[in-house]
């Protein structure tokens, strides 16, 4: 959709938009061809008028995460006159706000100054970037409403607002904004009736969240329009490869969504997120057995693994730095400053690698292969029934049978596991758990909430005490190869010190998840456990 009309369809909504409870400061949406200029004055009682005060040229700078942290949570992250704001959505309020000269493309809340707003920031996310939305010019005038004792009793604001450094210097919105004096409530409601009822360049009354909501989308963006989780709702009924295929097509817009986040750097979830998509694709290629051709499978799984692989040391990366403050709490504080010069070396291996990434992802190889794959993701086709034997199979039978059959190999490796609870018996069920995750994951809209949502937790348990235990194995293991490879040197004998430090501490952590593991395992393979798989295998049967 073009962002022009964007625009019209968001102000045929706001005219359209019942009346909402009045907030302190009233926002009334203007018709395009409304001129502020000549601010209408019919809508005042006899004997009012306004009295002009000033008029500027205010710059706002909008911010959020790319996955809306902000917004979900009803806040509003604004940048305007070298200070940044947080505003209640509902309402328009101010909740806080910190000096904030600069006007960066995105942040970390982490480099604020410490205070309200930056913890309120980091609650919302303290790994995303907040990334500039968009940047407004609003033209500004401000005048007094006097009653008919010339007695002010409200603030009339009017707004023209502009695309910063558009090449059209055009407004996308007119706004009115009333603030009253203390007091003055029915005076205010007069008047807004009277704007409503008498001048027609008035379409509605505006609350804050629908104004962001405007401007958001007259800058070609739509709140909300990402998210890495699973959100499809798939027909129980319907054959199989058709919801494989929209899976398929899912996963491959969030590769192709966190892309640009990869190029431009601006913080690791990009990189997260793709890696997932990965592994999601692969999972439904691999576990869905039947439902394609065999061939075109294994193909399109060496495809996505040889990509997967070109991530591998760019992600270790990311976590070594994501984990730079907890590894030195881990230590003593006089072993702490020797490690800065591993965290050094991890910046600049991965900027290395990010580099060589980046010059994959532009190649005309990259770029074949996402056509290739779009394609197959799309082919409208139904597939021959002798190479994919169960793509005509409803969703629902092939869902329950892969989730069982899954599960049941959950149990069963889950039990042989020896009671030392080896690196190799953990890493490889965790493996499984991972698959029978994302199978959960993917039919889980066919599913009743009730039955599904609790055997997720369940597994979910399961899952953090193997994914504790796998991670600390594997920071182990990297650590030691980087022990191993320093030279002798008074600065490199301290860093492995601190090294050394800090694999012991890991090593206990790495023991304390493995001794958990029986326990862990045994409340997941319970009575409790079984029935709640029974119940959400047979719900399709009721």
């Amino acid at each position: 959709m073009k962002p022009e009309h964007a625009v019209n369809r968001a102000f045929q909504f706001l005219c359209k938009t019942r009346m909402h409870t009045t907030p302190n400061t009233v926002y009334l949406g203007l018709n395009q061809t409304f001129s502020s200029e000549s601010l209408p004055e019919q809508f005042l009682l006899a004997g009012w008028q306004l009295k002009a005060n000033s008029s500027w040229k205010e710059r706002r700078e909008f911010y959020d995460t790319f996955e809306w942290h902000a917004f979900e949570k009803g806040v509003a992250v604004i940048k305007k006159k070298k200070t940044l704001f947080l505003a209640d959505l509902n309402t328009g309020q101010e909740k806080a706000s910190l000096p904030f000269p600069g006007t960066p493309s995105s942040f970390f809340s982490g480099t604020l100054h410490p205070g309200t707003l930056q913890a309120e920031l980091s609650s919302l996310s303290d790994i995303r970037a907040f990334i500039k939305l968009c940047s407004i010019d609003a033209i500004i005038s401000s005048y007094s409403v006097l009653n008919d004792n010339e007695k002010t009793i409200a603030t009339l604001t009017s707004e023209s607002l502009y695309f910063a450094d558009s090449k059209k210097p055009e407004p996308f919105a007119h706004l009115l904004s009333l603030s009253p004096l203390k007091g003055y409530g029915d005076e205010m409601e007069l008047i807004k009736k009277s704007l409503l009822c008498n001048d027609e360049n008035v379409c509605s009354i505006v609350d804050f969240r629908e104004l962001f909501e405007l401007i958001i989308t007259a800058a070609g963006r739509n709140c909300l329009d990402y998210s890495s989780k699973l959100k499809l709702e798939l027909d129980a009924d319907a054959p199989v490869h058709e919801s494989a295929r929209r899976l398929l097509q899912f996963t491959f817009s969030v590769m192709r969504a966190n892309e640009e986040g990869i190029k431009k750097n601006i913080d690791s979830e990009f990189l997260h997120d793709y890696r997932v998509a990965i592994r999601r694709t692969r999972s439904i290629l691999k576990q869905l057995k039947g439902v394609f051709d065999a061939e075109e499978s294994a193909y399109y799984l060496n495809l996505f693994r040889d990509l997967g692989k070109r991530t591998n040391e760019l992600r270790d990366r990311d976590v070594y730095l994501l984990r730079q403050e907890t590894y030195f709490r881990y230590l003593p504080p006089f072993l702490q400053p020797s490690l800065q010069l591993f965290f050094k070396n991890m910046a600049v291996s991965r900027k290395k690698l990010h580099k060589q990434f980046c010059h994959y992802l532009a190649s005309s190889r990259y770029q074949s292969f996402l056509e290739e794959w779009d394609a197959f993701a799309t082919r409208q086709s139904v597939p021959d029934p002798e190479l994919s034997p169960k793509a005509c199979h409803s969703t629902m039978s092939v869902a329950t049978e892969s989730i069982k059959k899954a599960w049941k190999k959950v149990i069963q490796h889950g039990r042989q596991v020896s009671s030392e609870a080896t690196d190799t018996e953990l890493h490889a069920l965790r493996i499984d758990c991972k698959k029978l995750r994302y199978l959960l994951e993917f039919f889980s809209s066919i599913f009743p909430h009730k039955s599904i949502a609790p055997v997720i937790r369940q597994l979910k348990e399961l899952q953090e005490n193997l994914g504790d235990f796998v991670d600390f194995a594997v920071q182990l293991h990297f650590l030691h190869d980087r022990l191993t490879a320093i030279p002798s040197g008074k600065e490199e004998n301290l860093l492995a010190a601190s090294m050394g430090a800090l694999m012991a501490t890991l090593f206990q952590k790495q023991e304390e998840a493995r001794s958990t593991f029986h326990k862990t395992f045994s409340a997941f393979d319970d009575d409790k456990t079984s029935q709640l798989f029974h119940d959400l295998l047979t719900s399709s049967l009721t």
